[in-house]
């Protein structure tokens, strides 16, 4: 190997750094590179998908604070799906809620008390 030649990059599938070829680009710019023993093509340095942790984190104070998913998806710039599915994630890796072993008040709805309420048939009649 001479001073002016750069070291093959290894293979990230088999490990191996010889029989590396050149291969064009990508879209990006970026120089592709293939495997002769396994045939796998491959990037030095490919660049990370997604959006950055710091916007999901956003979307979720935001979220926690009463924004609607769409309106969080207007502010960050992204689809309101994305944003949904963002929150799912976060709270499926939270552990569930702490139950009290003993309850001292219980609220119901007041819709539930006025029907059961009732003195005269919810049927209406005929006009």
């Amino acid at each position: 190997m001479d001073s002016n030649s750069l070291p093959l990059p290894t293979c990230p599938s088999c490990g191996s750094s010889h029989r590396q070829t050149k291969e064009g680009r990508d879209r990006k710019g970026q120089a592709r590179y293939q495997c002769q023993n396994c045939q796998r093509y491959y990037l030095v340095a490919p660049q990370s998908r997604g959006y950055p942790a710091s916007l999901r984190e956003q979307a979720a104070r935001l979220y926690v604070e009463g924004l609607s998913f769409r309106r969080i998806g207007r502010l960050l710039g992204v689809n309101h799906q994305t944003v949904i599915n963002w929150i799912r994630q976060d709270e499926a890796r939270r552990p569930p809620a702490p139950l009290p072993e003993q309850v001292e008040v219980i609220e119901l709805d007041e819709l539930y008390t006025f029907v059961e309420k009732k003195s005269r048939p919810s049927i209406s009649p005929p006009a």
